[in-house]
């Protein structure tokens, strides 16, 4: 026989309160008492209870759907991200649909129709590297799907949006005054597309830390990776090819450290003896490289959380101005989290 699935009724039945209170504490409603929202997910995870996603959208005019476009699957960091997304809204009752732009602007435009089709009640977004216009950005809006960007962001967007970065200038400047007071004198820098806000940031701490010490910034330890992918071979190539190599290398993230240890080492050269390599983004696998990577570590499951809960007071916030018959004035709002050295053998 079939077993029976478990309801709201039950949870009520044994925790001895009204079903209208269980419903309301798995809806993730403000106006529960904490310690019996507690008892309620608790009971409901031990029972296998499972809530009606249709059901509650019906009820609530809200689909419980969260969009999150990320720029690549395969990246670790992007993955950290998700999982203090989902830390933040999975106890509300939300579900997460994940799609990727493969890194291309169209494609992140197809993304947010596929999204606003599915009637998502918010969009979580970090942009392509080549994402030049905030315009499918601006048609989420216009739909009165609030939106926040993490980690990649448009510098010149006037939207009034929330956004959370790390602090991609001091990411570069930790890096490179951490080579720098190691040892190292001619430092060169593996950069992203010139266009590439993080990138842009991270090279100008490169420039001040480099400066503020006394060594010059000269154009050939520079080289920008086209692609953040397939063309680190031959930025590597330019710096191997120069009269005076570089004894150390800060890479744009750590993706890119990755790949140039492993064609340094193809090349025989070592790592550190002969060139240090230095990463920025935290990544575990670099625990596992031999050597280990150093890195500067970024918060990303901490920057999924804090992005999910700024997404969640914007879509607060819109709901109470619509019950209040007011119009909702939407404010830019600009969450900066802090990074740390992680320092392992490539340096």
């Amino acid at each position: 026989m079939k077993k029976r699935k478990p309801t709201i009724k039950d949870i009520a039945r044994r925790l001895d309160i009204s079903v209208s209170t269980v419903s309301r504490a798995i809806r993730g409603a403000e106006d529960i008492n904490p310690m019996t929202k507690k008892k309620v997910l608790d009971l409901a995870e031990k029972i296998g209870y499972k809530k009606s996603v249709l059901a509650a959208g019906l009820a609530s005019k809200k689909s419980y759907l969260i969009g999150v476009i990320i720029p690549e699957l395969t990246v670790p960091f992007f993955g950290r991200v998700i999982l203090g997304i989902e830390q933040f809204l999975k106890p509300l009752g939300y579900d997460l649909i994940i799609v990727h732009s493969d890194e291309q602007e169209q494609k992140e435009k197809e993304c947010i129709d596929i999204l606003l089709d599915r009637q998502v009640d918010g969009i979580l977004i970090s942009l392509s590297f080549n994402t030049k216009s905030d315009l499918h950005l601006r048609k989420a809006m216009e739909e009165e799907v609030p939106i926040v960007v993490f980690d990649r962001i448009l510098p010149n967007s006037e939207l009034p949006i929330p956004r959370v970065i790390v602090d991609d200038f001091e990411a570069g400047y930790q890096a490179t005054n951490h080579l720098i007071n190691k040892g190292y004198k001619r430092i060169a820098f593996i950069a992203g597309p010139e266009d590439l806000y993080i990138s842009q940031q991270r090279l100008k701490g490169y420039r001040t830390a480099m400066e503020r010490n006394g060594f010059g910034t000269s154009a050939d330890l520079i080289v920008p990776t086209l692609d953040l992918r397939r063309s680190v071979g031959k930025a590597l190539d330019k710096l191997m090819v120069l009269k005076e190599k570089p004894d150390a290398i800060v890479a744009l993230n750590d993706p890119i450290a990755f790949r140039v240890m492993r064609l340094l080492q193809k090349r025989g050269i070592e790592i550190p003896e002969k060139i240090a390599v230095m990463g920025i983004s935290g990544d575990d696998m670099g625990e596992l490289f031999n050597p280990s990577l150093t890195t500067i570590d970024q918060p990303a499951q901490e920057m999924g959380f804090v992005a999910a809960n700024l997404l969640i007071d914007r879509m607060n916030a819109m709901k109470e101005a619509k019950n209040q018959g007011k119009v909702f004035i939407p404010m830019a709002i600009f969450k900066k989290l802090p990074i740390s050295l992680i320092e392992r053998e490539s340096t």
